[in-house]
């Protein structure tokens, strides 16, 4: 009977610790890095669907650093990274696939016209930005750009070389009224910095198969509107010195995880250099979680997104420079 009772406290005992533990990794490493909330005063005012008039631009905000430019008759899109995998199949026992059902769904919801659609245009080739792109190009035909890794998750997913090209950076691309010109840039400290992926890479695959190759920048241009994209939290010394924006959408993807001084230097060679009266803040959200309409912070094993917002809306207010959060799905109008 003392054995039983004995076995039954160790095996309580036993749940209990695995319970503090899970709890434990759970609030430590899992939970939201930020209430998002809490910069509400921030938000984009939510504005309903509208028709464009002669020379508005509309841009939809699909969580990571995924954009729809949009005039009425062109519409561009950067990265278009929508099936957001959970955190399980991101572990390396496991593989990522572009969830269809949650692609369509997503594209309707946006407004992508096939023959509207003109080009697809991808930051870099981790997951979070490529995993969709082979999918995306078969659905609306677009055309997809980006780095010899890029054409390689095409190839492995049965798009056509024809509907595809590497980029040429500093070289300015027309389509319609929008013009788009792609700047080297640099990813926000990685594991992987440079390294290709060297053949066609066919779905299922592992998240870490989708190596970064090169980043990428983007100076998109509409009659006198000019708009920069920059997807990560990073700067190449000196790059931006002849760059100027009217808008600049700014990756802090794990820039509040990085000290004082790459935060001053990143805000410095961007921000400083662009000069822009807007900033919209990309990058920051949670991308194992769905594409919704409440989007939530990365996780803190990931990053400190409070300590990254709370750095970039000091010093945007200290130089008066007017800053917006959108969620996901939302448009801003231009």
């Amino acid at each position: 009977m003392k054995y039983i009772i004995s076995k039954r406290r160790k095996i309580i005992v036993g749940l209990v610790f695995k319970i503090i533990a899970s709890t434990f990794v759970y609030y430590k490493f899992l939970t939201p890095s930020a209430d998002v909330q809490q910069y509400k005063e921030y938000y984009a005012s939510k504005t309903k669907q509208k028709a464009l008039n002669q020379g508005q631009i509309k841009v939809t905000f699909l969580g990571t650093s995924s954009l729809l430019f949009d005039d009425g008759n062109t519409q561009l899109l950067i990265d278009g990274f929508i099936s957001r995998p959970p955190l399980l199949k991101i572990l390396p026992f496991s593989t990522v696939k572009t969830d269809a059902d949650a692609v369509n769904k997503a594209l309707e919801k946006i407004g992508i016209d096939n023959n509207k659609l003109q080009g697809l245009f991808i930051a870099h080739t981790h997951y979070d930005h490529a995993l969709d792109l082979a999918y995306i190009a078969k659905q609306t035909g677009t055309h997809v750009y980006g780095s010899e890794s890029a054409i390689n998750i095409g190839l492995g997913n049965g798009i056509n070389m024809k509907q595809m090209s590497v980029y040429e950076v500093n070289k300015a691309m027309q389509f319609g009224d929008f013009s788009v010109t792609v700047l080297r840039s640099k990813h926000s400290p990685t594991f992987d910095e440079g390294e290709k992926i060297k053949e066609p890479l066919k779905q299922p695959a592992k998240a870490l198969d989708y190596h970064e190759d090169s980043s990428y920048d983007f100076v998109i241009t509409h009659h006198n509107k000019t708009f920069f994209v920059k997807p990560s939290a990073n700067y190449i010394d000196g790059a931006l010195d002849d760059i100027r924006a009217d808008v600049l959408f700014l990756g802090i993807g794990v820039l509040g995880a990085q000290d004082q001084d790459f935060q001053n230097m990143y805000y410095e060679q961007t921000v400083r250099k662009v000069q822009p009266k807007l900033i919209i803040p990309i990058h920051w959200d949670n991308f194992n979680k769905p594409l919704t309409d409440t989007l939530e912070a990365l996780p803190k094993f990931a990053d400190n997104t409070k300590k990254g917002f709370d750095f970039i809306i000091q010093r945007t207010k200290a130089d008066k420079i007017d800053l917006q959060i959108l969620q996901g799905f939302q448009s801003i109008y231009f």
